[in-house]
């Protein structure tokens, strides 16, 4: 990793894969488990009553409404579908609700290699297996593959085609031969997030590589299918609780992958 990069984000569909110099957020929630370590310094996370607390690792529920102050850790974060396979041992031992801290003895067995991803270039698949291996420390046990049935593959390639439009969810279940609701059960039982919002995540992702290659924020939402870039924006920031731009310019110094 160069020097004047601080960051790596990394894009798996339904998991979002962060290591960050340096992180603040305005007050939001998202739909998002958040799962936030530091490597250095103690991070602040403050409650929407204002409550300032500090962890050196965390878990934070779906919607929990909180500001990020992290402008001094090396932090890595990872975030997960709540409805996914990913939260299951997650929310086994820590429950759905608030912000639970994690024992930071309990990640012993990964430091050394979420290190490495502020100084090395990490692919797809090293990432991969980081983000299961860490999940594994954090819940009561690694998360289970699942072998992609073909016609949910074919299903997610017929969506890449057609952006920046979409398939309606119909159209996906008869071309695969199921009954819509079967399908949606089968989709997110595999990618571990539903039909639409996995479309969402391409479109975030086509929008994201307009960006890095040097294109503006009108120009890459028209042409990732976004109505305009203030729907973009608020799209990204709900999400995340920060703008696109922190993370997506052609001038950023975060590296990003997309895995999808």
């Amino acid at each position: 990793m160069e020097e004047s990069q601080i960051g790596t984000l990394f894009y798996f569909g339904a998991r979002v894969f962060l290591a960050q110099k340096g992180l603040t957020t305005d007050p939001h929630s998202h739909y998002a488990v958040s799962i936030l370590i530091s490597l250095t310094s103690k991070f602040k996370v403050i409650e929407e009553s204002g409550n300032v607390l500090e962890f050196q690792a965390v878990v934070l529920a779906p919607n929990t409404y909180h500001t990020l102050s992290a402008e001094n850790s090396d932090l890595i974060v990872l975030q997960i579908d709540p409805y996914g396979i990913d939260y299951a041992s997650v929310a086994a031992r820590f429950g759905r609700k608030g912000i639970s801290e994690i024992p930071f003895e309990n990640l012993e067995p990964v430091l050394s290699r979420c290190k490495s991803l502020f100084h090395e270039n990490i692919n797809c698949q090293t990432a991969k297996e980081l983000f299961e291996d860490i999940l594994a420390c954090v819940g009561t046990e690694k998360p289970s593959r699942v072998s992609l049935d073909p016609r949910v593959l074919s299903a997610t390639l017929r969506m890449k085609s057609a952006l920046p439009g979409s398939i309606s969810v119909p159209e996906l279940a008869k071309e695969a031969g199921f009954s819509e609701t079967r399908f949606m059960h089968v989709f997110k039982l595999q990618m571990g997030l539903p039909v639409r919002q996995y479309q969402l995540w391409l479109r975030l992702h086509e929008a994201a590589k307009l960006l890095k290659e040097g294109g503006n924020l009108t120009e890459a939402s028209h042409a990732a299918g976004f109505a305009d870039q203030a729907h973009l924006s608020r799209t990204f920031k709900r999400m995340f609780g920060v703008q696109p731009s922190k993370f997506l310019g052609a001038n950023t110094n975060v590296a990003v992958h997309f895995c999808v």
